[in-house]
């Protein structure tokens, strides 16, 4: 009977060092290393978003493996390879450039604005736009004293694009507008005001679409009309400031409001950067870094020498970073579409002032990606480095510092739900 005991202990313990043995055994791994030309391509394996772009080493199980790389304006680029035990295999990937198309833009009378995905770059008709990237846009053509016309047009690769316009004058009926705040000549000690109204036919019939344009000293925004109704909080300039709002009628003719002239009267911050974007439900994320790194955000709107203005969150901005006095260093500009909602894609523009002088105008970005806590690389667009040197700032590619560059690789995947 003890002979069968310390025989069936034996076994016991004979099973339990082997499947410990086990279970310590190592799987079997391999190195994947990407790199691209040029950098920051999202890196997919087996069709599944790794979380990184290039250049990154990865560590990955053995066998049969496709990885993808992903670069807005480039040809994705692709690679199929097979790894052992130990293996470590580089791609080296020279991303092609997507070819961009044409859009030529002519109006009788000429000297109209375009607009393209409600981006802005100051030229006139007659126009051609030579750097476009191939798919759907929506193109604005507006001339003041005449009809806006929006179209709503598809690109493909190599294929020119033409629009010829002979622009009409509004007849009723066309949208007119009350403006109950602010008031002509308004004083502000703030940048951030509102301003809310009413919009109906000249017939007096109600205005049943959803959106307006809003000019803030001529740069235009999408804002939301519901039932005639808008209201909006705004970031105005120090000085003065000229608002005035446009709708298109049941027919697609065009109402005008007076210009409202609103004064700031508090001091032009050294830095600002103003974000934008074309559609009502997208909520599009300001981010920015100072040279301490200081992340300044929706979760953190005031640092050390600056603050965000505005978080908005159901479309269309804007939002403002500024910064008073600026510490010597390099600011990092960077934008997250948090939630699309029920949009399927939405285009951002970034504006930076110096001193309140407009330096520089990005954009439009397209998202179509969005990640609520930072993580995705494809719901992210880099837009720039501010340089600050001897009481001088600059727009430029310097890098933050390593610990600011470590600061900002955390912040971007730990961002709070709203």
């Amino acid at each position: 009977m003890k002979k069968i005991i310390l025989l069936s202990l034996f076994a016991l313990s004979l099973l339990l060092f082997t499947s410990c043995f086990e279970s310590t055994e190592p799987d079997e791994s391999a190195t994947l290393i990407v790199s691209s030309v040029p950098s920051g391509a999202t890196i997919y394996l087996d069709a599944v978003m790794t979380g990184e772009v290039t250049p990154a080493e990865l560590e990955i199980d053995t066998g049969n493996h496709e990885v993808r790389l992903e670069l807005a304006g480039f040809q994705d680029y692709v690679e199929t390879f097979n790894v052992g035990d130990g293996d470590t295999y580089t791609v080296n990937a020279t991303m092609a450039v997507v070819t961009n198309t044409s859009l030529s833009v002519y109006t009788t009378p000429s000297g109209a604005s375009v607009y393209i995905d409600g981006a802005y770059n100051g030229e006139l008709t007659p126009i051609t736009f030579t750097d476009i990237l191939p798919g759907n846009h929506i193109v604005r053509i507006y001339k003041g004293g005449y009809n806006e016309i929006v179209y709503n047009i598809t690109l493909f690769e190599d294929v020119p694009y033409t629009i010829n316009e002979v622009l009409t004058v509004p007849v009723p009926p066309y949208p007119v507008f009350t403006i109950n705040s602010p008031y002509n000549g308004q004083t502000f000690d703030d940048n951030v005001i509102s301003i809310y109204g009413y919009i109906e036919l000249d017939t007096g019939a109600s205005y049943t679409g959803n959106n307006a344009i809003l000019s803030i000293n001529g740069v235009d925004s999408e804002i939301y009309v519901s039932g005639g109704y808008f209201s909006e909080t705004i970031s105005i300039a120090a000085g003065d400031n000229y608002l005035q709002l446009r709708a298109n009628g049941p027919e697609g003719d065009t109402g005008v409001s007076d210009v409202i002239t609103v004064y700031g009267d508090f001091e032009a911050p050294e830095i600002e950067v103003v974000l934008w974007w074309n559609t009502p439900t997208s909520d599009i994320d300001l981010h920015a870094w100072n040279p301490l790194g200081e992340h300044c955000y929706y979760g953190n709107s005031i640092i050390s020498d600056g603050f965000l203005d505005i978080d908005d969150t159901e479309g269309f901005g804007p939002e403002t970073f500024a910064v008073q006095t600026a510490t010597v260093g390099v600011y990092e500009i960077q934008v997250n579409c948090y939630s699309l909602d029920s949009d399927n894609y939405s285009d951002a523009s970034i504006q930076v002032f110096f001193d309140g002088a407009l330096m520089e105008t990005y954009g439009p970005h397209h998202f179509i990606v969005d990640d609520y806590n930072g993580s995705d690389p494809a719901a992210w667009w880099e837009v720039c480095t501010i340089t600050v040197t001897n009481g001088r700032c600059i727009i430029s590619n310097d890098k933050p510092t390593p610990l600011v560059r470590e600061k900002i690789a955390l912040d971007k995947v730990n961002l709070p739900r709203k």
